[in-house]
């Protein structure tokens, strides 16, 4: 990570360039990684990770980055939510 390249930890989203986009699939769980690179020396800022998958009658995302922050979500799958 580019310490020279970040102004601001967890700053409000703006456009960015992504490179080393994989995506892996293990155990029913969805995986996606990318690097975050700045638009003007383009080193990289930040790895970004989020993960998709269904528990039960549940869909759960979570989400990691430096530059967008860490969230997680829980809804459910049925039509009428507990």
């Amino acid at each position: 990570m580019c310490v020279d390249c970040v102004e601001k930890e967890y700053p409000n989203r703006d456009f960015m360039l992504i490179t080393n986009k994989s995506l892996k699939e293990e155990d029913g769980e969805e995986i996606v990684t990318y690097d975050h690179l700045c638009k003007n020396c383009h080193h990289v800022i930040a790895r970004h990770e989020y993960m998709f998958s269904i528990m039960d009658e549940f869909q759960e995302y979570t989400m990691l980055c430096l530059l967008c922050g860490k969230a997680e979500d829980t809804i459910s799958i049925l039509p009428d939510d507990p």
